[in-house]
């Protein structure tokens, strides 16, 4: 009996770890993605510290922001796609 519950313990952390590893996956990569798309955008503002002026659209930090988490976002929900099916299969096996 004790070795049965010793079984289902491992088998439960094993899941656990593995989960924990593909949590950790999609967030390396979605931040990852975000800090590339950010300095690339980063590359392109002319005059980072700006006054903020609201005759023009945005303040170029702002859109850089703004298309840092938009990419953070887009990278993390395609990993976590990618990752998804993965899992599914391994569940099956």
């Amino acid at each position: 009996m004790i070795g049965t519950i010793r079984g289902v313990v491992e088998v439960e952390q094993a899941k656990r770890d593995r989960s924990l590893e593909n949590t950790v996956k999609v967030l390396g990569i979605a931040f990852g993605g975000g800090a590339i798309v950010s300095g690339v955008v980063a590359q392109h503002i002319e005059k980072p510290f700006a006054p903020i002026n609201f005759k023009y659209p945005l303040h170029p930090l702002v859109l850089s922001l703004l298309w840092s988490v938009l990419a953070t976002t887009i990278f993390g929900m395609a990993a976590w796609l990618v990752m998804k099916p993965k899992q599914k299969r391994n569940k099956h096996k």
